[in-house]
Order: structure tokens, then sequence, then C-alpha cells
């Protein structure tokens, strides 16, 4: 084996151990922008998913709570519509009615632009729903936030319907 060989495989491990390590220690920004928002993929509110249990990628270490509604995003935005702030209302009172409830809300993307950029917009939508919930009395240390991006998504489908359904954040109950 060259002696070049020998050095390549401990340069790569130590190389993406530092790329992993870089990854973690990036700062979170939390914003919560008022502008409105509508959601693009219907108007009337009967495709928002409100009550919709999303139970197929809800991560392995909980369950999701059928009381707790996705809430859904437009393009490219994290911003928390009249439409949002009503649905997270009613995840409020449930979160107000289940005291020791913890929850960790998920921030999900169409799979438009790039896989960081998307990592980085779902990890704001999920910030903006805790900041909400937190603003409106519950306690930060109830909830955790993740970023999937697009990596998740609900709909696979390449077109408007299918991406509306996947610009999401999902509540998945921890413990209660």
């Amino acid at each position: 084996m060259s002696r070049l060989h020998q050095l390549r495989s401990p340069f790569m491990a130590i190389m993406g151990l530092v790329f992993v390590v870089a990854l973690s220690s990036c700062s979170k920004k939390e914003v919560v922008s008022d502008e409105p928002l509508m959601n693009p993929s219907d108007t009337s509110g009967s495709a928002t998913g409100e009550g919709v249990v999303e139970t197929g990628n809800a991560g392995d270490a909980g369950m999701a709570a059928s009381e707790l509604q996705t809430v859904y995003f437009a393009f490219d935005s994290y911003s928390l519509s009249g439409e949002t702030k009503a649905q997270l209302k009613s995840n409020l009172s449930w979160l107000k009615a289940n005291s020791t409830a913890k929850v960790q809300i998920e921030g999900h993307c169409d799979e438009k632009g790039t896989v960081e950029y998307n990592m980085a917009l779902g990890d704001r939508r999920a910030n903006a729903v805790k900041n909400f919930l937190v603003k409106a009395g519950i306690e930060k240390d109830r909830i955790d936030t993740i970023s999937y991006g697009k990596e998740r998504p609900a709909d696979s489908g390449h077109d408007e319907a299918a991406w509306s359904k996947n610009r999401r954040a999902i509540f998945i109950l921890l413990s209660k």
C-alpha cells in the first residue's frame, strides 16, 4: 500500500468529522414574520390538512398527536398567516390542556431549491411555529424543533398540488 493511500483514508475520515461538527455548530436565527400568507393549494381551507395526522414520516422518537394540526406555508416562506395562526391557537389550547406534553415540530419543504437551502428554510418554519407558541405561554423546553428540508415529502408528486402539501410543520408528540 502506498504512503499516499495510507494517509488518504484517515484524512477523509477527519475531514468528514470536521464537516459534521461545523454543520452542527451553525447558529440558529429565530425570526418570525407577521406578513400575510395564503395556503397556495386551496383558498377554501378544505385541502389545508386541518386535522391531518402524519405518521408515515413522523420520526422514530414519537407519535403524531391526533389533536395537533399540521400547518402549511407558502412557497419560500416561513411566515404565519391568519389561517395558520388560527390552527396554532387550536394546538396552543391542546398544549395548555396537556401541560406535561412535550412535542417536536418538524419543518418540511417542497423539492425546489438545494438541500442546504431547504434544511435552513425547514428550520425557520419549525422555529416560527415554536416562537408563536412560546410567545403565547408554552414553555420553550416543551418544544423541540427539527428540519427535514425536502427529504420527507408528504406527496412525492412534482407539481404545485404536491409541493403545497410538502411545505409544512408537523407536530410530533414526544411525551404526554
